[in-house]
């Protein structure tokens, strides 16, 4: 509960820096004639790229769930999804997401808590494994671009790409040889305790960790049909989500860029983003929007295009999720009470 109520100041601290900005630039003046142009069949386009992005969250959550547990229906995966979604969005490093969807699991389908964290083991997995090929992709298929457009950010480009990398070549090294993975935890166990850092590491924790996920790893590679599909859904995920920025750009009266640098740029935004220790990477993600984009955006414009990616990615999304569990509780709750004085 203390880390949600830091989570959601520390959201609601740059919700109000971000509109204070919007609000003082210069181009406020231009806003009225800004909405005027703007072209809504590529903004509802990108809204519903979002949606979309939801939709296939859910179905993949459905497919890993339907294979472990006959009660795994598609309206549950929705469900799920969503609380991942809202737990992940308000809380550092979206830590929140999959313990709130064990959580739920159990307490409202009856889903043993070892089921539960095999489907949230699983989803991570892939997930974290697709993000980090399709990242490493980007990047060195705008490879000139990048250098060219953002020398002086390159070295934190770079650090998020190999922080990304890092977890999926573990997940990669993982399926091979557990051993290997053991070996660099023993190495930096060893440096840890040379720069008197032992204590903030658990090997015992982190070995029944190593073992939770081989098992899974295992899992998924015995079913390769589920996993080349789980893999194909994510990749079209993730390119749906990165996609909503371009629609964004068109949405604006923006043209001249090309689909695909929009794309790569927007992918490394995510990276970036995602070592960043603030609920939904808040700060983070508009600092690395603003930077980023202002090669795409004209200047006039680009706050008001990180205010709607925001708002399409992070705040609708996080309204919408809240209230469909709050929606959920309602009718949950009305439920039992009418059970209650119908006995």
């Amino acid at each position: 509960m203390k880390k949600k109520i830091i989570g959601m100041i520390i959201v609601v601290v740059f919700s109000i820096v971000t509109l204070y900005l919007l609000l003082n630039s210069k181009e406020i003046a231009e806003f009225p004639e800004l909405i005027k142009r703007l072209d809504i069949k590529f903004l509802i386009i990108a809204v519903l790229m979002m949606i979309i992005y939801l939709i296939i969250n859910s179905t993949i959550i459905y497919v890993i769930g339907k294979e472990i547990n006959d009660s795994i229906t598609f309206k549950r995966s929705a469900y799920l999804s969503f609380v991942g979604q809202y737990y992940s969005l308000i809380t550092p490093f979206a830590a929140g997401g999959q313990p709130a969807q064990i959580f739920a699991m159990k307490n409202k389908y009856k889903i043993p808590y070892s089921v539960g964290t095999t489907i949230t083991v699983k989803k991570f997995l892939i997930f974290q494994v697709v993000v980090s090929l399709y990242a490493i992709l980007m990047f060195f298929t705008k490879l000139h671009f990048v250098i060219n457009n953002y020398s002086k950010l390159i070295v934190f480009i770079v650090l998020g790409l190999i922080v990304n990398l890092f977890g999926g070549l573990l997940i990669i090294l993982l399926s091979y040889s557990k051993m290997i993975v053991v070996k660099i935890l023993d190495f930096v166990i060893l440096i840890a305790k040379k720069l008197h850092l032992s204590k903030y590491i658990k090997r015992e924790k982190i070995m029944t960790h190593i073992d939770d996920y081989v098992k899974n790893i295992d899992e998924i590679k015995n079913n390769k049909k589920t996993m080349v599909t789980l893999i194909v859904m994510t990749f079209i995920q993730l390119t749906v989500y990165f996609s909503i920025t371009y629609f964004i750009y068109l949405s604006l009266g923006q043209d001249g860029a090309h689909y695909i640098d929009i794309l790569a740029i927007q992918t490394i935004v995510y990276v970036v983003v995602s070592f960043i220790p603030t609920p939904g990477g808040a700060g983070a993600s508009e600092g690395s929007f603003y930077l980023l984009f202002k090669v795409f955006f004209s200047r006039d414009i680009l706050l008001y295009a990180m205010a709607l990616w925001r708002i399409i990615v992070y705040y609708g999304n996080m309204i919408l999720s809240g209230l469909i569990l709050l929606g959920v509780r309602i009718v949950t709750y009305f439920k039992k009470k009418n059970y209650i004085e119908g006995h």
